[in-house]
């Protein structure tokens, strides 16, 4: 009898094909065209925020130069594409950078990039967080980048692209991942829950994409706490749930206090948030998001083609903020932005937000404000 391992949503559903990565068409479009004509570079950075699909484009361009198909590299299924989508394949080294970044580890790699490939056609270096390596590093790396080795691929992951040296990126080509767009982060999100045979309301993967904030590997975070109970059907409320936030129900009691300027009123409603175990600065970024959303219906016609909420919840917010002008709710957001930016550094940021409920309360809340105010 055997023991079924669990694997992680984000293993088990990374990309095998290029046909799979979720966004950066325009990164796709290239390696595709550079595999079919078998013209890839000798060097690669792949720049970019995290969790959008650096690392996962890397090993995607290993699999297509060390591909056993004829075409449509990579394939996915061959024996080649199979062990390096396990980790198993010995001429595609992973280094991370930020624990491996002095001189004597760039040195060992410059001695064996000598050598040609065991066991495929290229071998390929992926090195992420690239910009953490020393300028001693930089200068070792920087012969082999001149002098390249006819069967060696190096691609370098950063998220800081402006820390690494100018004769460094001179000798790469260059590509910029982008920030995932939520509509597509929502649909890669429910392929998977398909696969997975869960149900979701579209207000749920709306949310799930939001909180992304483009990044793909977030997601897949979300996704693995939400469906982590069992459920067969997803709700907005389980993915609440599942990222410890206060929901617009307990947001919209607290800014509705503020609102009438009742200050008790709003203490006790953050308070009943804190007794749910909800994190303060969490906190704060749903009612920042919540008063966003306000304000964007006092200017918008359709709000929800880039408010990732439902119709109903965004007609609740209009109608509580319908007296709240546009300065105001602008105001808000501004105070409480900073107060969330200074909330870092103390070691009490629920004792700074009750003092900001407070303020927000004595100041008064102007009403109905015109557009011109």
């Amino acid at each position: 009898m055997t023991d079924n391992v669990y694997e992680a949503i984000y293993r088990r559903f990374r990309p095998a094909t290029f046909e799979k990565v979720l966004g950066q068409e325009h990164i796709v479009h290239v390696l595709k065209r550079q595999l079919e004509t078998d013209e890839t570079m000798h060097a690669y950075i792949f720049a970019g925020t995290r969790g959008t699909g650096k690392t996962t484009m890397a090993r995607l361009l290993a699999k297509g130069v060390n591909c056993l198909a004829d075409s449509g590299r990579p394939c996915g299924v061959c024996e080649n594409c199979v062990s390096i989508q396990n980790g198993a394949f010995v001429d595609v080294i992973e280094i991370d950078a930020a624990s491996h970044n002095g001189v004597d580890d760039i040195r060992e790699i410059n001695e064996k990039v000598i050598y040609p490939p065991s066991v495929g056609r290229k071998r390929i270096y992926i090195m992420d967080e690239a910009h953490m390596l020393s300028m001693s590093a930089n200068n070792a790396f920087l012969k082999t980048l001149e002098e390249p080795p006819e069967n060696t691929i190096f691609i370098l992951a950063t998220t800081e692209p402006g820390k690494l040296p100018a004769p460094v990126k001179s000798r790469c080509l260059i590509f910029d991942f982008k920030r995932v767009p939520a509509a597509v982060i929502a649909e890669g999100m429910a392929d998977i829950l398909k696969e997975l045979s869960v149900e979701a309301d579209s207000d749920a993967l709306a949310l799930i994409a939001a909180c992304a904030d483009g990044s793909v590997r977030d997601a897949l975070s979300i996704l693995e706490l939400c469906v982590a109970g069992g459920k067969d059907k997803l709700a907005r409320a389980d993915v609440l749930d599942a990222i410890g936030s206060a929901g617009d129900e307990a947001i919209a009691a607290m800014y509705g206090a503020v609102i009438n300027q009742d200050a008790g009123a709003a203490l006790l409603a953050f308070n009943g948030i804190l007794r749910d175990g909800k994190d303060v600065r969490r906190v704060m970024e749903e009612w920042i998001d919540y008063m966003r959303s306000a304000l964007l219906t006092k200017y918008l016609e359709k709000p929800e083609t880039i408010i990732s909420r439902s119709l109903e919840n965004i007609e609740e917010i209009r109608v509580q903020t319908k007296d709240v002008g546009e300065k105001t709710l602008a105001g808000h957001i501004v105070k409480l932005s900073k107060l969330y930016n200074d909330s870092r550094w103390s070691a009490h940021p629920g004792i700074l937000l009750e003092m900001l409920i407070l303020e927000l309360c004595d100041s008064g809340t102007p009403k109905a404000a015109s557009p011109t105010e």
